[in-house]
């Protein structure tokens, strides 16, 4: 008897384990975050990443009440700023800002990590790419530049966000259907290839609309061509790449990811900040503004999205000799 007693003392101990456990970690999300939390932005500062991250921490502090600072990482393909989230702890007050070119530098290695060590938080804008070039540029469309590139292969210099990045892949396709060669010079921050481009170190630029949308808008630099299936209802004057002749459809996603060993209780509490981020006035006039698409994907949605990118990416890279 003594010992059936002792039995289900036992096994109501080991019942009650999951339960303390439970509560502790119900416990330990309510009070997310109780200390400053750091948007790891892992571009430069002036960028369309650096201005989207701050945005959403000014954003996160008026409407979720936390305390958030960000963080410019730049350097590696994005390798610097995975790195600064991996190596702290996996508890949410590292939150990595990152755009689709996360495949690229993991299916190069250049960001010596998996995708599975991450976990893929929300993807909140979406943007096709663009060719772009100076007012005063001889070119006026999208075979314009294509023409001239086939009859004096690399004599331009062209250039955009990242080595063998999202943009660079852009221009691969396009060189591939029109049957040119060119160069790549690569940027560590979006915001300096229009810089770059209006200061003639580069005479065309392969970037998203909102890197230089000041410069844009000016008329500063021309559009050629937009990536988008159909006309952009931000930018209704500049063609798209397949109504010119080329079938390239594509966009970049930007977002946040966390520490891939991140509890899901802490997970959720991220989530629940970013509703209501996203269901303020503020943000919605910032998409706006930023001539940004609202994709929204939650961790699903999001994870299967990269899952499918590195595939086709590292097909692509294969291709060009860079992946084996």
């Amino acid at each position: 008897m003594t010992f059936n007693l002792n039995r289900r003392a036992v096994l109501a101990g080991l019942g009650a384990a999951p339960l303390i456990l439970q509560v502790k970690g119900a416990f330990a999300a309510s009070g997310f975050p109780d200390k400053t939390v750091n948007l790891v932005v892992w571009a430069g500062a002036g960028g369309a990443l650096d201005t989207y991250g701050r945005q959403l921490a000014e954003l996160l502090n008026k409407e979720a009440g936390w305390s958030v600072a960000v963080q410019n990482r730049p350097g590696g393909s994005g390798a610097v700023g995975v790195s600064t989230v991996m190596t702290q702890p996996a508890d949410g007050y590292n939150i990595l800002v990152c755009t689709g070119t996360l495949t690229f530098g993991i299916a190069q290695g250049l960001i010596p990590f998996k995708l599975e060590d991450l976990r893929y938080v929300r993807a909140m804008q979406a943007e096709p790419s663009s060719v772009a070039v100076r007012a005063d540029s001889e070119f006026k469309t999208l075979n314009d530049f294509v023409t001239y590139m086939r009859e004096n292969p690399n004599k331009l210099r062209v250039g955009g966000h990242a080595p063998a990045g999202f943009h660079q892949y852009i221009l691969y396709q396009l060189a591939q259907m029109g049957d040119f060669e060119a160069s790549w010079i690569p940027h560590d921050a979006s915001g300096k290839v229009p810089l770059s481009l209006l200061g003639d170190h580069m005479e065309v630029a392969v970037m998203t609309p909102s890197s230089g949308l000041a410069q844009v808008e000016s008329g500063e630099i021309r559009l050629l061509g937009v990536s988008t299936e159909e006309r952009s209802e931000f930018f209704p004057d500049v063609p798209t790449f397949k109504e010119q002749g080329f079938d390239i459809v594509d966009s970049v996603w930007r977002g946040i990811a966390v520490h891939g060993q991140t509890p899901d209780d802490i997970v959720a509490e991220i989530q629940k900040a970013i509703d209501k981020v996203e269901a303020s006035q503020t943000w919605v006039d910032f998409q706006a503004r930023e001539k940004q698409e609202n994709i929204n994907l939650a961790e699903d949605a999001y994870t299967d999205l990269v899952k499918r990118q590195l595939s086709q990416q590292t097909d692509f890279l294969k291709s060009i000799g860079l992946v084996q």
